[in-house]
Formats: C-alpha cells, sequence, structure tokens
C-alpha cells in the first residue's frame, strides 16, 4: 500500500519539472522557513523607525538614527580615519549622489562638499627690503676690571668693546642703504587650502596652487606672500591656508611648510632662513579632488576608497577618503554600474564584462579583464558574502571571488525564469548564509538559500520595499518599505506570514486512489492548517480540509490516479505530512510513493 512521506522540507527548484524534484522540494513555497528541517511560517518585516518620505537608500547612523534619501544611487561609507573626539564619536559619512557633488556629513547633520578643489592661480609676491634684520642680540664678556678681560677681547681689539660689570654696553648693527647684501636664497612658493571640521579633529589640505615665480631673496630681505583665491564652489568651506616654498640645497626642489593662515588673512610676510623652515614636506601634490559626478563609492579593506564615473575607475590615497590623484584613475571598456570589493581587490560591474583590480598601493593597481559575458543588470543587486560578491545578470546570481566566477542560480533557473523575475529591478542583500531579494517597489521577491540551493519566494502583503541595507553592527537586515507610512522595518522579526508549500508531483507506477492523510505539526483550534489534495490536474483540488490537530484524517474517496500532491497553507510548525491510500499505511509507516 503506498504512501507519500515528507518527513524534512526544503524550497523550490524551479528548473526541474515537479515530477523531478526530491521528496523533501517544493514545487511552490511561498513564506515558508526550512532551516531547520521543519516547515514554519516566515516572519514579516517589524517597523522599527518610520521615515520622513519614501527611501531609496536607507542607513543607520550611530548618533543619529536612521536616515533615508529618496534617490537609490545614493552610496554611504563610514570613514575609516579618526572619528572620534575624545570620547565622542563624529559619525563621519562620506556621501556619492546626496548632491550634485560628493559630500561629508558629521553627527547632527553637518553636512559639506566632500573633497578640496586645487587652487587655480599662483601666489602673489613682494620681496620687502630690509624686513628680515631684526635686533641684533651681542654677547659680551663681563669683568671687574678690563685688567681680568682675556686678551683678544681687549680694547684694541676690532670688535665691540667689553666693559667691566656694572657698566652699560650700547651696540648698533647697521647696513648702508644700497650696499649689496648678497642673495641669501632662491624661492618658489605655493599654497594650499585647508578644512577644518569638528573642532579640527579632521583636518583636509587640498592639492597645492601652481608655483609662483622664483624670487631671489638678499640678506635682510622678506618677502610678502599673497595673491590667495578661495574657491567659489558650493560647500567647500575652507578655513585656512597653508604656504609652502623651496628651500636652497635640497637635491629634489620639495615644497616645505612655511605657516598656516586663516583663509581670511590676505598675505603673510615671510622673514624665515631656510635652515629655520620646518622639516615638513608638502605631501598633497597629487591628491586631486573627487570628481563631482562620482558615484558608488565604497572602501576595501586595505583603507582605499574607489569610486566611478561613466567607464572610469576613481580611487584615493589610502585613508585619504577625499584625495582621488588623476594618476590613479582606470579606464574599462564598457560603462560602470556598481562597484564592490573582496578583500583588496575592487570588484568592477560593468554593462559589459566584469573586471578586478588588483594590488596593495592605489599606484600598482593592475586591471584584470575576467573572460565572463555577464553584465550586472542592477546596482542595487550587489552584495558581499566572505569572499565573494553576488549581483544580477541577465542570466541569473553570479558569484565573483577573486579566483572563481560561478552562475549561482544556474541550476535554479533557466534563463526564461530568471527573466521572468525581473532581474534589473532586483534589491538584493546577504544575510544569514541567504541572499534575499526584493523586486523594486514591491512586496514580492525570493531568499536563495547557499546551503540547501533551493528558492523560497516572498509575498509582503500591502507592503512595498524600496531599499535593502544590512547593519553589521547588530547583523540584521532592514527593509526601506512602504505601507502607508514610509519606514524601516527588521527583515524576519515582525508577525508570522501565512506561508504556502506545495510539495513535488509524486508518481505511482500502478492507479491508486488516496483515502488518508496525516500532518504532523502544531495545528490547533486557534492556529488552523489548510491542506489541500491535487491529482495529475495542478489546479484542480481533490479534497481539502482544515486541520487543527496531528490525528489522521480519512479523505472522501475520489478517482485513483498516477500523480498526487498535497499544498499545505498556514502558519503554524510542520513536521511531517502522510498522504496514504488507507489509515493502516499511515500509522505503520507504509512505503513511500
Amino acid at each position: 500500500m503506498p504512501a507519500v512521506i515528507v518527513g524534512t522540507f526544503a524550497g523550490e527548484v524551479p528548473r526541474l519539472e515537479p515530477g523531478l524534484l526530491e521528496t523533501q522540494q517544493a514545487s511552490r513555497a511561498v513564506n515558508c522557513t526550512m532551516d531547520r528541517g521543519s516547515l514554519r511560517a516566515l516572519r514579516g518585516p517589524s517597523r522599527v523607525a518610520n521615515l520622513p518620505a519614501v527611501s531609496g537608500t536607507i542607513y543607520k547612523h550611530p548618533q543619529d538614527g536612521w536616515l533615508g534619501w529618496s534617490s537609490d544611487k545614493v552610496s554611504v561609507v563610514p570613514s575609516a580615519v579618526i572619528d572620534v573626539d575624545g570620547d565622542a564619536p563624529l559619525g563621519h559619512l562620506l556621501i556619492t549622489g546626496e548632491r550634485e557633488y560628493p559630500t561629508q556629513r558629521l553627527a547632527g547633520g553637518d553636512t559639506c562638499r566632500l573633497g578640496l578643489p586645487r587652487p587655480s592661480t599662483a601666489p602673489e609676491l613682494n620681496r620687502n627690503e630690509m624686513s628680515a634684520a631684526g635686533t641684533v642680540r651681542v654677547m659680551g664678556y663681563a669683568a671687574p676690571d678690563y685688567g681680568d678681560v682675556p686678551g683678544r677681547y681687549g680694547e684694541d681689539d676690532q670688535l665691540l668693546p667689553i666693559v667691566p660689570s656694572g657698566g652699560t654696553l650700547t651696540a648698533t648693527l647697521e647696513l648702508a642703504e644700497g650696499e649689496d647684501q648678497g642673495i641669501s636664497r632662491s624661492t618658489i612658493y605655493c599654497y594650499t587650502y585647508v578644512r577644518y571640521m569638528a573642532d579640527g579633529v579632521i583636518q583636509q589640505e587640498s592639492a597645492p596652487s601652481p608655483p609662483s615665480v622664483m624670487v631671489d631673496v638678499l640678506d635682510g630681505d622678506g618677502v610678502t606672500v599673497g595673491g590667495f583665491v578661495l574657491p567659489t564652489l558650493d560647500d567647500v568651506r575652507v578655513t585656512h591656508i597653508r604656504i609652502y616654498r623651496t628651500v636652497g640645497g635640497t637635491e629634489s626642489g620639495e615644497f616645505r611648510f612655511v605657516a598656516e593662515i586663516p583663509a581670511t588673512q590676505t598675505e603673510y610676510e615671510d622673514t624665515a632662513h631656510d635652515k629655520d623652515i620646518d622639516v615638513e614636506v608638502l605631501r598633497t601634490s597629487l591628491w586631486d579632488a573627487i570628481p563631482d559626478d562620482a558615484q558608488g563609492l565604497i572602501k576595501t579593506d586595505n583603507g582605499i576608497y574607489a569610486a566611478f564615473r561613466g567607464n572610469e575607475l576613481l580611487v584615493s590615497e589610502p585613508y585619504i577618503p577625499y584625495a582621488f590623484p588623476d594618476a590613479y584613475r582606470l579606464t574599462v571598456e564598457d560603462k560602470i554600474v556598481a562597484l564592490s570589493h573582496v578583500d583588496n581587490t575592487i570588484v568592477i560591474l560593468t554593462e559589459g564584462r566584469p573586471y578586478l583590480a588588483q594590488g596593495q598601493a592605489p599606484e600598482s593597481l593592475q586591471l584584470i579583464h575576467l573572460p565572463i559575458e555577464q553584465s550586472c543588470v542592477s546596482a542595487r543587486s550587489v552584495s558581499t558574502l566572505p569572499g565573494g560578491v553576488i549581483f544580477a545578470s541577465p542570466d541569473g546570481l553570479m558569484l565573483f571571488s577573486a579566483n572563481e566566477q560561478t552562475l549561482l542560480t544556474g541550476g535554479m533557473f533557466t534563463r526564461e525564469q530568471w527573466q521572468e523575475l525581473g532581474p534589473a529591478d532586483i534589491l538584493g542583500a546577504v544575510s544569514e548564509d541567504q541572499y534575499i531579494a526584493f523586486s523594486r517597489a514591491t512586496g514580492r521577491g525570493f531568499v536563495y538559500d547557499f546551503s540547501r540551493k533551493d528558492v523560497v519566494r516572498l509575498d509582503l502583503p500591502d507592503v512595498a520595499v524600496h531599499a535593502l541595507y544590512r547593519h553589521t553592527g547588530d547583523d540584521c537586515l532592514y527593509l526601506s518599505m512602504d505601507d502607508g507610512t514610509p519606514g524601516v522595518g527588521r527583515y524576519g522579526d515582525g508577525e508570522h506570514l501565512t506561508f504556502t508549500w506545495r510539495s513535488k508531483a509524486f508518481f505511482t507506477s500502478a492507479l491508486v486512489g488516496m483515502t488518508a492523510l496525516r500532518v504532523t505539526g502544531g495545528q490547533r483550534p486557534g492556529n488552523r492548517l489548510l491542506v489541500t489534495v491535487y491529482g495529475p490536474h495542478p489546479t484542480r483540488a481533490r479534497a481539502r480540509l482544515r486541520l487543527t490537530d496531528s490525528r489522521t484524517k480519512r479523505i472522501t474517496a475520489t478517482r485513483a490516479e498516477r500523480w498526487w500532491s498535497v499544498e499545505l497553507s498556514g502558519r503554524c510548525t510542520v513536521r511531517e505530512l502522510r498522504l496514504g491510500t488507507g489509515v493502516e499505511a499511515l500509522e505503520v509507516g507504509g512505503g513511500g510513493a
């Protein structure tokens, strides 16, 4: 006497015909979870915050709480440099896509432009005669009388006379006007913009201005440096200017720090000798500002920030998130869609083939053109997992690592089935060994389980999902959702949803009539389980039962068939399903179909 027995439950493998599935696999699985082998209802999102408007990007700020942006092209990266003032965190964020130029934000909402432009004009110089001739300090020898003065300091000595202690010495040092003083130094100047934030905890400096003309400075002369032109761009907020100059005797002609002055000060008089100049060397020569149209900002594990515009990869100085030297830029063949990273490797996803940018330092990055014809069709589908990056391609979910590229869902969906899901609209994120995806602005999606390699459909009633965000601090996945009120929901933390799980199509070699059913689970009068039995026709039910306990139930006899399947729907836990030709077949555990 044949019986159908399902002792563990799994999700869908849509690529296979229902009759070819394994016993535990489903021909349809919606809003269910099988991570413990049993069949349980998935929990919907729990609202954790309200938002003023529907948000295409969300971020959980450690001080300011939930932030939202209407655009889905916003990228938010926390700063990897000093971010505390004493014990108070600054909450420094770096953002692209918020405005027409990249921005940076501190806790409390203070926002300004990310990056400082290079000054466009050279400083102006004026040589000031004798401005360096200051007070001369005369060192003397004090003695009770002249007899105690050493011979070389006697009265006939050409040096200044020494008088006994208690006497008065007056010395005057003069250089005659027009006298050739000799060239003390030949100097070139430049200057940079400086921005102080958070009371000086964060200091940012631009690339230098063009160099000035060379000026010959005579003994005793000084140089007035001026002509500083401040940028007119929005939200630059230059607070100071740093002045640098070359120093004679240095083979490299490097610029060294002279002074820092407030941005409101129009000129500075430099009277310092070369030997007194600071040893600090100008290090921002290549520090070009991040371009205004940069998108998709990310940060790698070695402190390098990367963004893109068109088909150009933009790379920063390590741990300098506002400096993107032109010399570090790399160009790929196709328009870039999104960036991600695996450890220190930047993954460049394009409208054509993907690339890897590998190297320990930004100046030594090498492009590797991968031989996989899989474009990225949705920037919001990109997510990372240990050692790899996942994104939606035209053929399915692609898994990229530094060593391999795999069509992850190749065994799950045919190309036609995958295209029916609308991959260009997929929002995706990795959480708890699963890839969770929603179709943009809907409550429909799917969950791909990495361990079971199957799929469960998602259908959140009356909820539209606009963005996903995984917070590493609490290891939770959050949704930007709209159920009539825009807000943020924590995935899998709300009320249990109603699940639907339909078994594979079981085949018996002989015609049989199924007359008994038993479902072991948590169903009860207040939490019933709906069971529907199907024959060979996938939409024509042979029997429907509402179960409130786990006892065996008789089914009204129907026509004998070779194909049978069972659909379960409810919110209770299901541990085992049995369908047989009689009560005895179920009670004594008759052989499976």
